[in-house]
């Protein structure tokens, strides 16, 4: 099922499996992609790959996700764009928000992918790990 137009919902299902939850399509997911949609032209149209997307709780376990991520929630992805670091990837996005171009309020900067959601909080929530 297409979400947007370079977006669909196999990509976001649980690596374990299972599917992302049908309820939470309108109210997450579509607002989630149409944040990715802004990300992917910020980086002239360059493919964005979902590596996390959904988590099942057992899952999120597994790779040691925090008990409270908003993974979860299906509000969460991790991501890497083509051809561009993940460091690089973090600060236009960053930018991005503190612009006003995105409604992004979790930003996670890694060393090999990006994390981005839309918690609901009134301020901006960034980390670095190394």
């Amino acid at each position: 099922m297409q979400i947007t137009p370079h977006f669909n919902l196999e990509e976001f299902h649980c690596k374990d499996g299972s599917l992302y939850p049908k309820k939470w399509i309108k109210q997450c997911l579509k607002p989630l992609c149409q944040q990715l949609e802004i990300i992917r032209k910020h980086f002239d149209n360059r493919p964005v790959t979902i590596t996390s997307g959904y988590r099942t709780s057992s899952y999120n376990r597994k790779v040691g996700g925090v008990r409270r991520s908003q993974h979860l929630l299906g509000k969460a992805v991790d991501i890497k764009v083509k051809g561009i670091p993940a460091r690089r990837v973090a600060k236009g996005i960053r930018e991005l928000i503190q612009n006003g171009k995105l409604a992004i309020n979790g930003l996670g900067s890694y060393a090999s992918f990006t994390h981005i959601d839309i918690r609901q909080t009134s301020r901006l929530i960034y980390w670095i790990k190394k």
